[in-house]
């Protein structure tokens, strides 16, 4: 019994540590609501066992904390470069994501924000769709 709660303690502190990694991640897109179930998460006593769907949440929030330099064979400078000086075509809150990262300089971006972009792109180029969801 022991040797069971001291693995579930263990679990529970590489759990918060992948929390508070993921909080700090730079650039990072979260919803207002992942972004408050982690910093929920992260405030949590030491000694608290999560359940399986907090798991499950946080594997979700992992695959969407990666960077890609590519989607379909194209750099994000090369699909900024398709998208950007088109933004006054696009309503005003792509106008804005595109300039974002186009003040960034960004040369990766996390699973959703470069999913976006593609997006974005295919409005005025044919770009083919990427498996990222696979790779990530």
């Amino acid at each position: 019994m022991a040797k069971r709660r001291r693995r579930e303690l263990v679990e529970a502190d590489q759990f918060h540590a992948t929390v508070v990694g993921l909080l700090r991640v730079r650039h990072a897109d979260w919803t207002e609501w992942e972004d408050t179930w982690l910093l929920d998460q992260a405030q949590r006593p030491p000694d608290y066992i999560y359940s399986d769907d907090q798991r499950r949440i946080l594997n979700q929030l992992i695959v969407y904390s990666k960077s890609f330099t590519h989607y379909a064979g194209y750099t994000v400078q090369e699909l900024l470069k398709i998208a950007y000086p088109c933004r006054f075509d696009i309503d005003e809150d792509g106008q804005e994501f595109l300039e974002m990262i186009q003040r960034w300089g960004a040369t990766h971006l996390k699973l959703r924000q470069i999913r976006r972009l593609a997006g974005i792109c295919r409005i005025f180029e044919p770009i083919a769709r990427d498996t990222l969801d696979l790779a990530a």
